[in-house]
């Protein structure tokens, strides 16, 4: 390192910790992007399972899920009302056909969230390939 300029070493560093924000940054979005994936599955089943409930007959017993897989037999007493989650912990009653609406906006939501964080990572990635073979020319002087 020694063989280095003083304005090689500067932009050496400069890049270094460039290179190391970018991977952190990427590590990031990859866990976002795994989260995202995860809660659009997770939409789509609870879209299917609605549209299953809207299907059966009043008074159809069903196992719900109590934890630790645990399950409880009841009733389903109306197939065409579903209650949905607004946020904030605020629910309310919908038709089927309203709940499969919400539903699916938000996976649409959520896969143009994915798509961004997809083209962020992209751009990153591009980065950190514009800066690699800065990096290594500076320290391929450095070995000479």
């Amino acid at each position: 390192m020694e063989k280095l300029t003083p304005e090689d070493r500067q932009r050496l560093q400069r890049i270094l910790a460039e290179l190391e924000d970018y991977q952190t940054t990427t590590d990031l979005l990859r866990r976002q992007l795994s989260i995202l994936a995860s809660s659009i599955s997770e939409l789509s089943m609870t879209v299917e399972t609605v549209k299953t409930i809207k299907g059966l007959k009043p008074d159809t017993e069903v196992l719900v899920p109590i934890g630790s897989d645990s399950f409880a037999t009841t009733k389903i007493a109306l197939t065409d009302r579903v209650i949905t989650g607004l946020g904030a912990n605020i629910s309310a009653e919908r038709s089927v056909e309203d709940a499969v609406r919400m539903l699916e906006a938000r996976i649409t939501e959520l896969g143009q969230t994915m798509e961004q964080a997809r083209q962020e990572l992209e751009k990153l990635g591009e980065r950190i390939e514009a800066l690699r073979p800065e990096a290594e020319r500076i320290l391929e002087k450095a070995k000479e």
